[in-house]
């Protein structure tokens, strides 16, 4: 690997025996590195144009990172080595060679990868993650590698390419369902969790695959170019198959859509780091009289969604070096909670719909039981008000005024109804006790809940 220490991005020609180019800012020492590996027939830098520069230098809220070029011959590159095409198991192994040596020195590693290289990418984080559980049991399952960007990438294979050029090899590569991408594919489907999500469920490792999809592309069809890549990590652009990689400006779709898309990981990261940390921490928890620990449990209509990342936000930044707040799932089962949180739509409400129901029914339960000893109600969306009304009116008049009732317009304002209610679970309920009564719509500011602590 040569490396390069440069205050603004500037090309460099690869050595003989280097298949990789390190752009090192200057002034700085960035903890992540993005990693471009071009596709067939393709080059170093060409491939991107602009992209890599882009990122290097970073412009208004997009910070500066330092970028990797790696390169590899093939097809008509490879012919001109007297070569039928790239060795793609090869390439694979060199490149993963280069991340091990790239994760020595950065804590997060993101890979672009385009057409053909994303295949040799997915082959090289296979071989590499392979190479870290064997070789470190107990390794992190959010390894260096963060994540992987395909653009334009056959992951169903590209029988349009075969028609053309079937006597190289790494033409062949791209066939339908050939025999390496399915082993490829084995890996990630039974090892990797591959959505952006702290949780990592039974799998060894978290690497999010995100796939840019262009709209106009005649090589590889958008089911292909889409594989099994979560929904919500697809993006369609407007270009061909080539122009989808050069982007011209940081304000273009494709750059914006990936600090976007880096910005979601790294706060999956940080929250299972927090995650990790408060089970941790919840190990001492041996019964209910730890004061300086508090329970949260969130139900909402959408598993696994954007409310469970905002809810484990808020619960991160309420924690201190003195109180810490954390998730139910991370406590011994039977652990009293402190705060149940049920978060549904507003439409859900006002239509009455089963679950929207059922998530009321199953807080008055919980709270009559006593496995919890507060609750709190947000219908999200522009009709909250009416949707608030219909909870009261849902709810039996036993635990009337008991129960936290507080709507959202948005996901945004999701995240200032949760602060408000761990804030009163902060400052009025200290000592843990479940007899206090609570307002039906909790909105005082920061210092009436330090006046309710007095009184």
């Amino acid at each position: 690997m040569q490396r390069f220490k440069q205050d603004s991005f500037t090309k460099e020609p690869f050595g003989k025996s280097h298949s990789m180019n390190l752009h090192k800012r200057r002034a700085r020492s960035p903890h992540t590195v993005t990693v471009f590996v071009h596709g067939l027939n393709g080059s170093g830098y060409g491939t991107w144009k602009a992209w890599p520069k882009i990122l290097f230098d970073g412009q208004g809220e997009f910070p500066p990172t330092d970028v990797a070029m790696f390169y590899y011959p093939s097809l008509f590159k490879a012919a001109c080595r007297l070569q039928l095409g790239a060795n793609i198991d090869l390439q694979a192994q060199q490149l993963a060679d280069h991340l091990q040596e790239l994760s020595e020195e950065y804590d997060e590693i993101y890979l672009v990868a385009h057409s053909l290289g994303g295949l040799v990418a997915e082959a090289a984080v296979s071989t590499y993650l392979n190479k870290l559980g064997m070789r470190e049991r107990d390794s992190l399952p959010v390894s260096p590698i963060a994540a992987i960007f395909l653009m334009a990438s056959p992951l169903g294979g590209s029988g349009k390419a075969l028609l053309l050029f079937s006597v190289f090899r790494d033409v062949r590569r791209l066939r339908l369902l050939s025999e390496e991408q399915a082993r490829y594919a084995q890996f990630f489907n039974s090892y990797v969790q591959v959505q952006c999500l702290a949780s990592e469920g039974n799998y060894r490792f978290i690497v999010p695959r995100f796939a840019g999809i262009a709209t106009l592309d005649v090589a590889v069809s958008p089911t292909s170019a889409s594989g099994s890549i979560p929904g919500e990590q697809r993006r369609q652009f407007r270009g061909t198959h080539f122009s989808v990689v050069k982007p011209k400006s940081p304000m273009d779709p494709q750059h914006t859509w990936l600090m976007a898309s880096i910005r979601d990981v790294q706060e999956m990261r940080a929250q299972w780091h927090r995650n990790a940390k408060q089970k941790k921490l919840a190990t001492v928890l041996q019964d209910d009289s730890a004061s300086d620990i508090f329970i949260t449990q969130l139900e909402s209509e959408r598993r696994k969604s954007a409310w469970d990342i905002i809810y484990n936000r808020v619960r991160a930044e309420a924690s201190t070096s003195y109180v810490d707040v954390l998730d139910y799932s991370h406590v011994k089962a039977g652990t009293k909670v402190d705060l149940l949180i049920a978060v549904n739509r507003a439409s859900g409400v006002i239509e009455g719909t089963q679950m929207s129901k059922q998530l009321v029914v199953g807080a008055v339960e919980a709270f009559e039981s006593g496995a919890t000893a507060s609750v709190g109600i947000c219908p999200v969306g522009e009709e909250r008000i009416e949707a608030e009304a219909e909870v009261n009116n849902w709810l039996p008049s036993r635990v009337k005024n008991k129960f936290y009732i507080e709507g959202a317009n948005d996901d945004e304002g999701i995240g200032e109804v949760i602060g408000g209610w761990i804030d009163a679970l902060l400052h009025r309920h200290p000592s843990r006790q479940s007899n206090r009564s609570h307002q039906n719509s909790l909105r005082l500011p920061y210092d009436a809940y330090e006046e309710a602590e007095e009184l």
